[in-house]
C-alpha cells in the first residue's frame, strides 16, 4: 500500500498540470472533515487545444478518518482526480483550470468512495455510469 501511494505520488509531482499556483491557492482547504468522514471536492474546467470544446469536471471522494490519514487521502484523490481528467481527452494539449462553482450542470461527474475494504471509483457522463472497485490489497 505504502508503495503504491508513493508510486502514484511521485507521477502526479511529474505530472505538468498547466496551471499557476497562487497565494490563495496555498490557503484553500481541499479537505473537510465532518462526522469523522474526510471529505472533498474540486471543480474544473477542460479545455480542449481548439479553444471551444470545454468539459466541466465535478470530483468528489470521501472516507472515514478512521481509514486513511489526511494526507494519504489527499494524495490519493488528487491523483486519481488529475489522471481521470488526463483520461477524458488524448489532446496533449489541452488545460486545465479550477472553477469556483460550476456553471449550470457538469459534464462529467468523478466519485471516489474510500473504506476500510478498498476503494470505488464511480464516473458519470453522458455515456453513463461507469464503476471501478478494487481492494486495498490489490492496489
Amino acid at each position: 500500500m505504502k508503495r503504491f501511494i508513493l508510486f502514484f505520488t511521485v507521477i502526479f509531482f511529474s505530472i505538468n498540470t498547466f496551471s499557476q499556483v497562487t497565494s490563495d491557492d496555498l490557503l484553500k482547504n481541499i479537505v473537510e472533515i465532518k462526522a469523522d468522514k474526510f471529505t472533498a471536492t474540486d471543480l474544473t474546467l477542460l479545455t480542449l487545444s481548439d479553444g471551444v470544446t470545454t468539459f466541466q469536471i465535478k470530483a468528489y471522494a470521501e472516507a472515514p478518518s478512521n481509514i486513511i490519514s489526511r494526507d494519504n487521502f489527499v494524495a490519493f484523490f488528487t491523483l486519481i482526480t488529475t489522471e481521470m481528467i488526463k483520461g477524458l481527452s488524448n489532446d496533449e494539449n489541452s488545460k486545465t483550470s479550477d472553477l469556483d462553482e460550476i456553471i449550470g450542470n457538469p459534464d462529467v461527474i468523478i466519485n471516489c468512495y474510500m473504506t476500510k475494504s478498498g476503494v470505488q471509483i464511480e464516473v458519470k457522463g453522458d455515456n453513463g455510469t461507469n464503476r471501478t472497485t478494487m481492494k486495498w490489497s490489490d492496489l
